[in-house]
C-alpha cells in the first residue's frame, strides 16, 4: 500500500523537476520530500528517479508509475469530495479569481460576509487584470471582459457601463467638453489601450460617435493607474461608471464625469465556475455571487 503523500511527492517532482520547487510548493522541507520518495522507491522495490544535472527525471520504472500515481491521486481527490457532500454544512476551500475593477467596494465586503456566514469555508481569492494560466476546472472566476477560459461554464451575471471623466484642474484649464465632436481637441488618456484603433459614444438620442485613438506612450494593465493618469490631468480617458463611483467615495472631486449622458460600451461581468455536479461550499459561493450581482446594472 502507498502513502498518498508519497505519491503526491513523487508526482510534484516529475511536474517540477526539482526538490527545492516541490518542496515550496508542498510546504515541506527537502529532507521530508527526499524520505518520502525514498519510502515509494522501497515500497516498489526499485528507484524512480535519477539525477540530470540539477534537475531529478525519471527512469524508465518512473515514467511508467507515474500515470498511475496521478490515477490514484484524482480516485483520492473524487473519494474526499463525495464524502465531504455528505456534510450538511458547507465546508472545505476555495479559489477564486476576481478581476482587480471588482475587488474594491464589491467583492471585498461580500467575501467579509460571506466568510461570516459560512465559518467552514477558506477561501484564497487571486486578483489580476489578465486571464490567469493556472486557473483550474475547480475554480471560481469573476471577470471583466469576455472569458477566455473554456474549461469553466460561463455565466453573464452583470455588465459595466462606462463613461469619460477628467480632472477638474484639466478642464478649468482646457475648458469644458460640450459634444464628442471635441475630443479631438483634447488630450486623451489610453493607457488601457486595447488592439482596436478607435472607441464608440453611445447616446440614447442622438445615436453612436466614431473616435479615433491616438497613440499612447504608457499602457497599463490596472485601472487604478489608468485614474491615476485622469487624475494628474493628463487628459480625458474612460473609465467604468462603478469604478469611478467607488473611486470617488474615498477619493471626492479627484476627477468629474464629462459629457454624462453619452457612454462608452459597456463591458460584460462574468461568472465563471466548473461544469456538472458542484459541491455545497461552491454553490453557495456562486449563489451568493449571483444574488450581489445587481450592483453592475
Amino acid at each position: 500500500m502507498y502513502d498518498l503523500n508519497e505519491v503526491k511527492t513523487f508526482v510534484s517532482v516529475m511536474e517540477t523537476g526539482s526538490l527545492k520547487d516541490s518542496a515550496h510548493k508542498l510546504g515541506v522541507s527537502k529532507s521530508t520530500l527526499s524520505r518520502r520518495i525514498s519510502n515509494l522507491e522501497s515500497a516498489l522495490n526499485q528507484p524512480l528517479l535519477r539525477r540530470q544535472a540539477n534537475r531529478l527525471i525519471a527512469n524508465e520504472a518512473g515514467l511508467k508509475f507515474l500515470p498511475f500515481a496521478r490515477k490514484m491521486l484524482n480516485v483520492a481527490d473524487e473519494g474526499h469530495k463525495a464524502v465531504e457532500e455528505l456534510k450538511e454544512e458547507v465546508s472545505g476551500s476555495l479559489v477564486v479569481y476576481v478581476h482587480t475593477t471588482l475587488v474594491r467596494g464589491w467583492f471585498s465586503a461580500l467575501m467579509f460576509d460571506f466568510l461570516e456566514e459560512f465559518p467552514q469555508v477558506n477561501i484564497d481569492v487571486r486578483t489580476g487584470n489578465q486571464l490567469y494560466q493556472e486557473i483550474k476546472s475547480n475554480d471560481v472566476c469573476v471577470w471583466v471582459g469576455e472569458p477566455a477560459n473554456d474549461q469553466l461554464r460561463s455565466e453573464r451575471i452583470g455588465q459595466l457601463s462606462q463613461g469619460l471623466y477628467a480632472s477638474a484642474n484639466y478642464l478649468e484649464r482646457i475648458g469644458m467638453l460640450n459634444h464628442p465632436s471635441e475630443l479631438s481637441q483634447h488630450a486623451w488618456v489610453d493607457t488601457l489601450k486595447s488592439e482596436q484603433n478607435s472607441i464608440v459614444l453611445e447616446h440614447e438620442t442622438q445615436g453612436d460617435v466614431s473616435f479615433d485613438l491616438p497613440k499612447s506612450r504608457l499602457t497599463v494593465d490596472q485601472y487604478i493607474l489608468h485614474a491615476e493618469a485622469i487624475i494628474r490631468g493628463k487628459g480625458v480617458g474612460l473609465l467604468p461608471h462603478y469604478f469611478a463611483e467607488k473611486h470617488l467615495a474615498r477619493h471626492p472631486e479627484v476627477f468629474v464625469p464629462c459629457l454624462p449622458e453619452w457612454k462608452g460600451k459597456s463591458q460584460p461581468v462574468y461568472l465563471q465556475y466548473p461544469f456538472g455536479h458542484l459541491p455545497r461550499k461552491m454553490h453557495a459561493l456562486i449563489q451568493y455571487l449571483r444574488d450581489e450581482a445587481k450592483a453592475f446594472y
